[in-house]
């Protein structure tokens, strides 16, 4: 059983060792604006509201909101479909593939960065003992901290 004292110098450095901001830019790929464009992306540009809200197990009401915001911005469009009005399609504009194009490349040249500062066996150790206590945390009963 760890003592008080090490399990404090481990959280302490825990929380020094993550990048937040590369940490939070991932967290939106999987469940914000940039998580639509990245499906729209996989899908070759287009795909309907109803498909990306399964793809990304978020409520039809907040693929509402998230296509509203990514409409404001240029970077999508939507439009009803022809043979079924109840179904909108989605669609990237130019200014949304060139955006996604950058994020891809920017996220490519960090992981890029990483792999050549810590070495691709030593990342994939990290990633697999992250894993491992993401287990062990899901696991818990206690009430999560986040």
């Amino acid at each position: 059983m760890a003592t008080k004292t090490q399990i404090e110098m481990i959280f302490n450095k825990i929380a020094d060792a993550i990048p937040v901001d590369f940490v939070n830019g991932f967290n939106e790929v999987q469940s914000g604006m940039l998580a639509v464009l990245r499906f729209l992306d996989e899908c070759g540009g287009e795909a309907t509201a109803g498909q990306i809200s399964q793809a990304l197990n978020i409520s039809t009401a907040r693929v509402s909101v998230l296509l509203r915001k990514l409409t404001d911005k240029k970077l999508i469009t939507k439009e009803k479909d022809l043979m079924d009005g109840r179904i909108t399609l989605v669609k990237f504009t130019e200014l949304g593939k060139i955006t996604i194009s950058k994020i891809k490349e920017n996220i490519y040249r960090q992981i890029n960065a990483i792999i050549d500062v810590v070495g691709e066996e030593r990342l994939l150790e990290f990633i697999t003992v992250s894993t491992e206590i993401k287990a062990v945390l899901e696991q818990m009963s206690s009430p999560k901290l986040y």
